[in-house]
């Protein structure tokens, strides 16, 4: 299999998109919210992580990677940077189900850290939640320490 990643352009956002209920599935608070409460304002949850990544992606597509197999886009992986403070954050990244456990994430988050050295960040951050552990172990994996957990708090009105 071969992996080909790239920077997205335009024409890959509705493709980002659509695959988005299937990366983020079981990983968002969306998603948690929806589970204790029912839908919120109706919708389902990953309608509103699907908003959140395709308004991310035309704002700032020159941040965002994806991960090809046979010119098919099968995961993404979005950041940005703070020339300020020349901190780069990771964001929304994750692959397809069916194509996890191959290495492609690892590539992807790969290629964002190397952007972010090549912008001239000193640091990188990422944020995931505790249910996320895949995605902790490939934070370690390259080389990224814990720093502090955070608690989401919930009430009903």
């Amino acid at each position: 299999m071969q992996i080909k990643i790239r920077k997205a352009r335009s024409e890959d956002i509705e493709e980002i998109v659509k695959m988005t209920e299937k990366v983020w599935d079981g990983y968002t608070i969306a998603e948690l919210l929806e589970k204790k409460y029912g839908k919120i304002a109706g919708k389902e949850w990953y309608q509103y992580k699907k908003r959140e990544v395709e308004n991310f992606c035309k704002s700032h597509i020159d941040w965002v990677f994806v991960g090809e197999v046979n010119g098919k886009i099968i995961g993404y992986s979005t950041y940005t940077l703070d020339f300020e403070r020349k901190i780069g954050e990771v964001g929304s990244n994750g692959v397809l189900p069916e194509f996890r456990g191959k290495g492609i994430g690892s590539s992807l988050h790969k290629k964002v850290l190397e952007e972010m050295r090549k912008e001239g960040m000193e640091t990188a951050i990422v944020s995931t939640l505790e249910i996320n552990i895949p995605a902790q172990k490939m934070y370690i994996k390259h080389g990224f320490q814990k720093l502090v957990k955070s608690i989401f708090y919930t009430q009903k009105l």
